[in-house]
């Protein structure tokens, strides 16, 4: 210690905390490496199997093959355009009451929603 060298004791205390930081890191590292493998194997998985759920139906599950859907609308109105998405149809008619869109489910004929637009009060 004369000479500024570090003791016996300092020397082992110093090597002992670079060991336990040396095993800290590996295991991080190894946690990291771990995390990515789990992610990777995540995404190759979603992006390889089969959709659950209801997916895209098919043209037969889609429609009626067979029967008719019918649609009451107020006597005097006409049908400005129909529009179709899935087994939804939007069909926008105007009449004597005012214009309005109904929604119908072509799966079940029922009317899904009626949409009313009204006129928006101006703001200040």
């Amino acid at each position: 210690m004369t000479n500024g060298e570090p003791t016996s004791s300092e020397v082992m205390r110093e090597q002992r905390l670079q060991r336990n930081l040396k095993i800290v890191v590996l295991g991080l590292g190894a946690l990291i490496l771990m995390g990515l493998g789990a992610v990777i194997v995540r995404v190759i998985g979603l992006a390889t199997s089969a959709p659950a759920g209801q997916g895209i139906p098919s043209i037969s599950a889609a429609w009626r093959t067979t029967g008719e859907v019918t649609l009451e609308v107020p006597k005097g109105s006409k049908v400005v355009s129909i529009s179709l998405s899935g087994n939804r149809l939007a069909v926008h008619h105007d009449g004597p009451e005012g214009t309005d869109i109904t929604i119908i489910d072509l799966n079940t004929g029922r009317r899904v929603i009626d949409v009313k637009p009204v006129e928006a009060l101006p703001k200040n």
